[in-house]
């Protein structure tokens, strides 16, 4: 994943480079998804050098995820929520 600050490649949460702490800026959820979405659109950021935190809801003793227990909220840093949400938002225009 890239820094979100000086764009610089992040093997850790600390940006060699320039000194940006992705623990400390704030994360933000950009997109609400259900699966196999969920997969989709984290795998596209992160392809993009975007880092992403998912949460989910799901319930480690029941194998399925149905309605609101299938639910994955994506987040990623303040800084480039700006970017990730338009990357993953294609008019359905476009996709014709």
């Amino acid at each position: 994943m890239n820094c979100p600050s000086c764009k610089e490649y992040l093997e850790a949460s600390r940006c060699p480079s320039c000194g940006y702490d992705l623990n400390r800026g704030p994360w933000i959820c950009i997109k609400n998804s259900y699966p196999p979405d969920d997969l989709i659109l984290v795998s596209l950021l992160r392809s993009h050098g975007i880092p992403v935190k998912t949460r989910s809801r799901e319930v480690s003793q029941i194998p399925v995820g149905i309605g609101p227990l299938a639910e994955t909220n994506i987040y990623v840093p303040e800084i480039i929520a700006g970017e990730a949400s338009a990357l993953i938002d294609i008019p359905d225009s476009e996709m014709d």
